[in-house]
């Protein structure tokens, strides 16, 4: 497997600089096999969803299916799969950020529930909980 950063995945998708995209696209169909995949950490994956919240056209659904089709591309392996599609689902049907709930599901995995929050979409659903000073 071969990492991948943020800047080579949001170059792919973005195709916006003449520089690096047509280099990038080609590093993806030379490089990436199904046998020589590419890894996407989970850090990776919530910098890149927040690079591309700031475009207009990456609207949460737009967003989501970005990170469908990274989870079923034969040629790239997102870690922590299982937390990121959980956390999917949840922005799906939810209102906070994809990466509060890639952290909550992560957090979950690591036996650490409910997440604590000061983010009030976030406190709003399972397993947030808003912070207290009395706790």
């Amino acid at each position: 497997m071969i990492g991948l950063d943020t800047n080579i995945l949001a170059r792919y998708l973005l195709d916006d600089d003449p520089r690096w995209s047509p280099l990038v696209a080609r590093f993806f169909d030379q490089s990436l096999s199904p046998q020589k995949r590419g890894y996407i950490n989970p850090i990776t994956l919530a910098e890149l969803v927040w690079v591309l919240r700031r475009r207009p056209e990456y609207s949460r659904a737009m967003l989501a299916t970005v990170i469908e089709g990274l989870l079923a591309s034969q040629r790239l392996v997102v870690g922590e799969a299982q937390a990121v599609r959980r956390a999917l689902a949840s922005f799906k049907a939810g209102s906070a950020g994809f990466a509060d709930y890639l952290i909550a599901e992560l957090n979950e995995a690591a036996g650490a529930s409910p997440t604590v929050t000061l983010d009030r979409q976030a406190a709003k659903t399972f397993p947030f909980v808003p912070f207290s000073q009395e706790a």
